[in-house]
């Protein structure tokens, strides 16, 4: 059966950090329907890590709603955090009501392998010569704000925070090459890069989940079957490939 006749082919526009469990998940869809999936990842909005350098090239205020709408070729859009599909709905660019939530992640602190800075818990990013970087951009915007408040450390934390990413994987590298001790992360992030970083994982009171979440495009050229692709994400087939990168289904 050819992809022509069994329904054309659905374009998805990803996240970066969510893009591996994404690929597994399309491979069984097309398995199953020959519906062929084609993934694209961001990658205009992050190509500057540092948010500081970005600013200054005039990217500060990009993310990637907005490559996805200059683009405007993808049926679908996969965000690390719920509040971005809101974002796109009301910038006319995610349908309203035509979205799914596929997988939850858990919030994180991610440090260098070896654990040189010997961060333990987030009391521990409180200390002095402790560097700590956040992202500003995308699924991790202000989760650094939102844990830290919990255990009341806002104030003596802000003080250590030295580097600024633009996104998920900017924040990977950053703690792999040793730039920092530890950054606000998601316990996904461990697949990543397995042998340059480890996760340490907080106590329940200060973790938090933010949703992996997937939205159909106002400009979508094959509606039917990206919903039908949006559905299958959301069964327990699919969900399993999440599971196995460390998301919670």
């Amino acid at each position: 059966m050819s992809v022509e006749s069994n329904g054309g082919m659905v374009r998805v526009f990803s996240a970066r950090a969510c893009a591996a469990p994404l690929e597994e998940a399309a491979k069984l869809f097309e398995s199953e329907t020959g519906v062929h999936v084609e993934i694209s990842v961001c990658n205009r909005h992050c190509a500057s890590p540092v948010a500081e350098e970005a600013a200054e090239n005039g990217a500060h205020h990009a993310d990637f709603l907005v490559e996805i709408a200059e683009d405007a070729i993808h049926d679908l859009a996969i965000a690390g955090a719920e509040y971005l599909l809101d974002d796109g709905e009301v910038r006319g660019i995610v349908v309203r009501k035509a979205r799914r939530t596929i997988a939850c992640r858990e919030s994180a602190l991610i440090v260098p392998a070896g654990n040189p800075g010997r961060v333990a818990a987030l009391e521990d990013l409180a200390k002095p010569g402790i560097r700590v970087a956040i992202s500003v951009i995308d699924c991790l915007k202000g989760l650094w704000e939102d844990v830290s408040g919990r255990a009341g450390l806002i104030e003596t934390i802000r003080p250590n925070i030295s580097f600024k990413a633009n996104g998920c994987v900017a924040i990977v590298e950053a703690v792999a090459q040793g730039k920092v001790e530890a950054a606000f992360g998601w316990s996904s992030f461990a697949h990543l890069a397995p042998d340059r970083i480890e996760v340490v994982k907080l106590p329940a009171a200060y973790c938090l989940r933010r949703g992996t979440c997937i939205g159909l495009l106002k400009f979508s050229r094959n509606p039917a079957a990206a919903t039908r692709f949006m559905d299958f994400l959301t069964a327990s087939k699919a969900r399993q490939c999440y599971r196995k990168y460390g998301w919670i289904v």
